[in-house]
């Protein structure tokens, strides 16, 4: 009876049993807008087996339970879901797309970590901050995304040069850029190599509790690049096209005289400058323009007007852009490719900007213990036509040429015919103006730029929490340069009117290897204690190779192609020779050794610790002990701790029951890095020769000994910032919400300056480390969303800097100056450095308005080749005299200038004051996207408050030494010189006498003016006041409209997305700067002299449209 009861339990229990074992659960995976996902991954939670999706995003999957039973979700870029199902019913599961979130993985140095878990300061983007910016340069799309980085462009010609610098200017005299490291390998000037399209994220490290780590290279900011590889997509291969067209247009031009006012001018200034028994210089205007009589009638409405500025930056230019890549990879292997193509026109007619880069990333995973990678990368670039400032001499500008020219064709003559009377008037200094496009058909110039650059890593797990890892960079850029100058030149003008070329070739190979071991335990002795440990050793060694030539005389008629294929055929005249070739090669050796502690406790109190030891052959050739001696052969070792600590306040008891606040964290931080982008030999003495020409003093045969110029200094060391920084990280509302603040001050000491000596010591300068600057600010960065709905959403991000530089110390010196060479004539220096104030500042006269009558005694006068002109002036005992200034003898209307110093008089030396700064007092940016359904919009806008700009185009543009030289239209309410009727009413006699109309009628013709006399010498061109302008700006960059087409009409083309979209790039920008665009810094070659204008070329506003495509 008892096995009865027990058989017929088996057998009613069984079915039930088996029933439960077989239990199917089937369901549907869509993303937030419902479209199905294909290959999403369900997991039975306890059973740890699952299944994935179909194409419909269908699953079906046995559990082995008959309750309730956990699925866990999830898919490549969404969030994971656990889902609780108890019934058979359909499970329809939504996935949200990811965030960065406070568990995001950030790359800090030779290391990663859990940004919630960061005790430094960092600013991070990643491809959903770039990708609705489609620039084709990689800085330029970071400009105003990240806090307390100043993205500074010296000009709008493609392919122009970018400065980056974090946290403000740590150096005075030596650079200021930052460091790059792409995928672990330390690459010079990255962003100019990197297509925009190939990134994945980009971390800027800005205090030193980060950037000790990279020691030496570390004090202007570290720049970790990561680019796009492989994903584990089950073996599936992913392709991606994005490609985008558009035009440039120029979106502002300079406010120049229209023909009427600059004939008038034109007239003045003939009239003004007439000898009255040579009247040839008034009979050649009439000649090749008008009478006075006539001028009204003749260009009241000239029926042939010439905007130069509109013919030879006016076109549409276009821009082309494809990329596609190949991506893909299993658990084992993953890869990507890319190739992008990248061609844009230039504003400037002639000019034209292409680029081609490839790049292969593959990683391979041998074993559980064993993982190797390379990534492989060329890049090839040139630049057709040069841009406006490249060379920035006047003679040999293209913008100064086509901005000043006469603004109408003369009769007869077509826009591009050869100036008839150009020998006549054309001076042997080359700075008259010359038709534009015949300046361009004369000018040929070619930059070309071939960058190859392998890298590769061996990662072994030698125990659990024990690995290696090592890196190789082997990175090659050949630049080469070519100008070739026809007789029209102004510089070939200057050498017998022969065509002229210059060969430029620059060839940088780097070596790094880097070699880590770490160790890792999340979990130290099965406690809270968490610890990670490395030690490290890197070299990196680069040899620059420079090879230039000037070679003059070619024949008359000889094309570009031909003088460079056959320089030979250049001949010097008798009793001349060619300019000396100029070759060098430098190679500097960096040796290291680093160390890192990270240690945690519960996640809740963090301290990280760094120390690097540097030698570096820059402070001499020999450093292999790196032991400290006493005496300096040690300067070439560095050493650069830091410290920093962090405690997570939320993790607190007493933070339990405050809901709204999700992450706090105070981070606090102090650490030393250094900068050793120094010139080459510094320690060493320094001999020189002429560069002026020939193996002499000229072009002219000549010879002479080499002089000693620059006194070694086997003393100099590296320059070093001590770093303080103090930072906030709050998120909460369930992180929608996240602000980031910190306060620095950076101090850099051991500044490097080329201190004067005395002429009678036989050399001229010696390098010192005997200075200090210190950057204090306050960054903030704010990232919210703002609405999420299930079809709309709003993300914004905003980030701001506040920065104040200041110099603390010159050594010995309390001052000196520097020149920002912005015209060949200019030898004032215009920018100062004093102690107590910041770099940057800009230093020259003050100007107070211009003379009037009533600064002027008056006498009678007689002179009967001047009939009309009944008055001396002379200016008034007690008023400041310019003469020295001005080289001329002071009259009515001529520019006056402030006696600062009181002496009666103005002089460079006593009454030239700080009148301007480059420096932003703050800068930042504010980033918004709006999805809604299948549209995306983006509107990125970037700022910068109160930097001044030396706009020194205001200085020779309100000048009329040239002739046929047109001038700003404000100078149409100039002070006059002649009256309605074509009179001279104002004239200098000589050196010693300046004459006119009587006083009252002298002031009633002129009571309407409004600007002086521009009627002047190169002289005028002392930095003054009057250059230098506000350059704040509000700018909004990009704004983007984008359309995701739905999966459903995709599906069946096997198409996993197509996105369109349309761009305006540089959409508008308010600023009350007078110039092209506010963004400018036409001489950067001198890191003393920020924020010039002079000619630079303009930046134009795009429109595009492209397409994303993926499959």
């Amino acid at each position: 009876m008892n096995k009865l009861l027990v058989l017929l339990t088996i057998f009613f229990i069984l079915p039930f049993t088996l029933l439960a074992q077989n239990k199917t659960i089937k369901g549907k995976v869509t993303d937030e807008n419902g479209a199905p996902l294909d290959g999403a991954s369900v997991i039975e939670k306890k059973a740890k087996k699952g299944t994935k999706t179909d194409k419909e995003g269908n699953f079906s999957i046995a559990v082995t339970v008959s309750g309730a039973v956990d699925l866990v979700v999830s898919s490549v870029g969404y969030s994971s879901k656990t889902i609780t199902v108890s019934g058979n019913d359909l499970v329809s599961v939504k996935l949200n797309k990811e965030s960065v979130t406070q568990d995001e993985v950030v790359v800090v140095g030779y290391s990663s970590v859990r940004r919630k878990d960061l005790t430094a300061s960092v600013s991070s983007v990643g491809i959903k901050d770039l990708k609705d910016n489609p620039a084709n340069s990689a800085a330029e799309a970071l400009a105003g995304k990240l806090a307390g980085v100043q993205v500074s462009v010296s000009e709008g010609a493609p392919g122009a040069d970018i400065d980056l610098f974090v946290r403000g200017r740590n150096s005075i005299t030596q650079s200021g850029s930052p460091l790059y490291v792409v995928d672990g390998i330390q690459v010079e000037n990255a962003l100019s190599v990197l297509s925009p399209q190939d990134i994945e994220s980009v971390t800027v490290l800005k205090d030193a509790a980060s950037t000790a780590i990279y020691g030496a290279r570390g004090a202007n900011g570290v720049f970790l690049i990561t680019t796009k590889g492989g994903k584990n997509t089950q073996g599936k291969t992913t392709v991606t096209y994005n490609a985008f067209y558009g035009v440039n247009n120029i979106t502002r031009k300079l406010e120049m005289m229209d023909p009427y006012n600059f004939v008038l001018l034109a007239y003045e200034r003939a009239k003004y400058t007439e000898n009255p028994t040579d009247t040839a210089v008034v009979a050649q205007y009439i000649k090749r323009m008008s009478n006075y009589d006539t001028i009204g009638s003749t260009y009241g409405n000239y029926a042939n007007p010439m905007d130069w500025q509109e013919r030879i930056m006016g076109r549409s230019a276009a821009q082309a852009t494809h990329n596609i890549s190949v991506s893909g990879g299993t658990a084992v292997t993953q890869y990507n490719l890319s190739l992008t193509s990248n061609k844009q026109e230039g504003l400037l007619l002639n000019s034209e900007y292409n680029r081609k880069l490839a790049s292969f990333k593959f990683d391979h995973k041998i074993s559980d213990k064993l993982k190797v990678g390379f990534n492989v990368r060329y890049n090839v670039q040139s630049v057709d036509g040069a841009g406006t400032s490249d060379v920035g001499g006047a003679g040999s500008n293209r913008l100064r040429q086509f901005t000043r020219y006469r603004p109408l064709i003369l009769p007869g003559q077509q826009e591009d015919t050869y100036d008839a009377d150009l020998d006549a008037r054309n001076p042997g200094n080359g700075l008259n103006e010359l038709n534009p496009l015949k300046v361009l058909q004369a000018e040929y110039r070619k930059r070309t730029i071939t960058a190859y650059n392998f890298s590769g890593y061996f990662n072994y797990s030698i125990l659990k929490n024990l690995s290696f890892r090592t890196t190789f960079g082997y990175d090659v850029n050949k630049t080469e340069s070519k100008a070739f100058d026809d007789t029209l030149t102004g510089t070939s003008r200057v050498y017998n009117k022969l065509p002229i070329l210059t060969l430029n070739n620059n060839d940088r190979v780097t070596i790094n290897n880097s070699n880590v071991i770490t160790y890792s335990n999340a979990s130290l002795f099965k406690t809270k204690h968490a610890i990670d440990l490395l030690f490290g050793h890197e070299i990196y060694e680069t040899v620059n190779k420079l090879n230039s030539m000037e070679v003059r005389y070619f024949p008359v008629g000889l094309k570009p192609e031909a003088a460079f294929a056959n320089i030979g055929l250049a001949s010097a005249p008798a009793g001349f020779s060619q300019p000396k070739p100029f070759s060098s090669e430098v190679t500097t050796r960096q040796v290291s050794f680093f160390t890192s502690l990270k240690y945690n406790f519960n996640r809740k109190y963090l301290l990280t610790f760094n120390l690097r030891a540097d030698g570096s052959s820059l402070f001499g050739p020999n450093y292999s002990s790196i032991i400290p001696l006493t005496d300096s052969t040690n300067r070439k070792w560095g050493y650069f701790p830091s410290v920093a600590g962090a405690w997570r306040i939320s993790q607190e008891q007493f933070m339990k029951n405050i809901n709204f606040i999700n992450d706090a964290k105070i981070r606090l931080s102090i650490g030393q890095a250094g900068n050793n982008r120094i010139n080459a030999y510094g320690y060493t003495t320094g001999y020189t020769t002429p560069s002026n020409g020939g193996y002499g003093l000229s072009d002219a045969l000549a010879y002479t000994l080499i002089t000693p110029s620059r006194l070694g200094n086997p003393e100099i060391t590296w320059e070093t910032l001590e770093s303080k920084n103090l930072g906030l990280d709050l998120s909460f509302l369930r992180n929608r919400i996240t602000l980031t603040a910190d306060f620095y001050s950076n101090t850099t000491k051991d500044l490097l300056i080329e201190n004067k000596f005395p002429a009678t010591s036989g050399y001229t300068t010696q390098y010192q480390n005997v200075g200090s600057v210190r950057n204090r600010g306050i960054e903030l960065q704010l990232g919210a969303t703002v609405i999420k709905k299930s079809d709309f959403q709003w993300d914004a991000n905003f980030n701001i800097a506040f920065n104040r530089n200041k110099i603390l110390s010159l050594g010995s010196n309390t001052q000196f100056t520097a020149n920002s060479g912005w015209f060949s004539t200019a030898n004032s220096d215009d920018y100062l450095l004093q102690v107590g104030r910041s770099v940057g500042t800009m230093y020259g006269l003050v100007v107070d308005g211009f003379y009037s009558v009533d600064d002027f005694a008056t006498t009678p006068y007689v002179n009967a080749a001047y009939p009309l002109l009944t008055t001396q002036y002379t200016l008034k005992t007690g008023l400041a005299n310019p003469i020295s200034v001005l080289a001329d003898l002071v009259a009515p209307g001529q520019i006056k200038y402030k006696d600062i110093n009181g002496d009666g008089k103005i002089t460079l030396d006593g009454d030239r004051a700080v009148i301007g700064n480059a420096l932003p007092k703050f800068t930042g940016g504010f980033n918004q996207t709006f999805s809604y359904k299948d549209f995306d919009l983006n509107v990125f806008t970037n700022f910068s408050y109160g930097n001044d700009i030396y706009n020194a185009n205001n200085l020779e543009y309100s000048n009329t030494y040239g002739v046929d030289a047109n001038v700003l239209a404000r100078m149409n309410g100039r002070w006059k010189v002649i009256d309605g009727k074509g009179n001279l009413v104002q004239k200098q006699i000589n050196s010693t006498t300046t004459v006119g109309i009587a006083p009252t009628d002298l002031a009633a013709l002129n009571a309407g003016a409004t600007i002086w006399q521009p009627i002047r010498t190169t002289t005028g061109f002392y930095p003054m006041s009057y250059a230098v302008e506000d350059g704040s700006f509000l700018r909004i960059n990009n704004i983007t409209l984008g359309y995701n087409l739905p999966k459903t009409l995709l599906k069946k083309a096997k198409i996993s997305s197509l996105r369109f979209y349309v761009t305006v790039y540089n959409a508008a920008t308010l600023t009350s700067y007078s110039g092209y665009d506010p963004d400018v810094n036409a001489k950067r070659g001198n890191p003393l002299t920020p924020g010039v204008d002079y000619s630079a070329y303009p930046r134009g506003r795009t429109f595009l449209a492209g397409l994303n495509l993926s499959f």
